[in-house]
């Protein structure tokens, strides 16, 4: 059965199939996220380019560049 954590649990020490050993894994939405010793990517593709559209908007509404 899937293991469910609370709202402020960021990290969890689980089996990495990966890795073949305990690692620490990010925990995303209450559930285990991916290992945190991968070079995995922070963000998508699309998560940036929002990112990036947000901060644009967030520097035009202050003047700034």
């Amino acid at each position: 059965m899937a293991e469910h954590f609370t709202r402020n649990t960021l990290e969890c020490t689980t089996w990495c199939a990966k890795c073949q050993k305990m690692t620490q894994h990010r925990v995303d939405g209450g559930r285990r996220g991916p290992c945190l010793e991968h070079e995995a990517p922070k963000f998508s593709k699309a998560q940036e380019t929002r990112q990036r559209k947000a901060a644009d908007k967030q520097g035009k509404l202050f003047g700034e560049s």
